[in-house]
């Protein structure tokens, strides 16, 4: 039975990763994947201290830009064990940083909620408080959205040993599409 149960959760931890891609990212060089260019900058640093110690802090600006050709459109996860967010497209990690002074190890990416108009029929309670309306327009969320050129971005600052810089791996999020 332990058997059984280890196999089975190693299957799982290992399709996890099937759906996700690990990119190596240097400062002002994005990588691009897929028609997505993956990427950071470093925007302030300075030296502070903490317990005795010295470490560079760092102000990030971690982004994503669509280089595809064409806007992508991701529906919303209905699943029911879902780990991460509908919107989410990469994860970004210093694997250096310490977290102290409640800074960020990490931070991540996630495209924009995308809203479409419906028309519909009014309820019986919406007819009896207005007679004249047939119909009633609304706004309904339809999904996700990242456009062609644009450029989504996320703001962390981090602390590193002195002396070093931040080394930051992007975890790839494959969303579903709406088709």
């Amino acid at each position: 039975m332990f058997i059984k149960t280890c196999f089975t959760i190693g299957i799982i931890l290992v399709s996890f990763n099937c759906f996700s891609q690990v990119l190596d990212i240097e400062e002002k060089a994005p990588v691009p994947d897929n028609g997505f260019e993956y990427g950071y900058i470093i925007k302030n640093e300075q030296v502070k201290s903490a317990g005795g110690e010295e470490y560079s802090r760092y102000e990030l600006t971690l982004y994503i830009t669509n280089k595809s050709g064409c806007t992508k459109m991701y529906k919303e996860k209905t699943a029911l064990f879902s780990f991460e967010s509908s919107n989410l497209l990469a994860t970004f990690n210093c694997r250096n940083a310490n977290g102290k002074r409640l800074t960020s190890k990490s931070g991540q990416v996630k495209a924009r909620d995308f809203y479409i108009s419906i028309k519909r029929k009014p309820t019986e309670k919406e007819k009896e408080a207005n007679e004249k309306e047939k119909e009633i327009t609304e706004r309904v969320k339809a999904g996700y959205i990242f456009r062609n050129g644009e450029t989504l971005k996320d703001n962390i600052i981090v602390w590193v040993p002195k002396g070093e810089k931040p080394q930051i791996q992007c975890t790839v999020n494959m969303l579903d599409e709406l088709n």
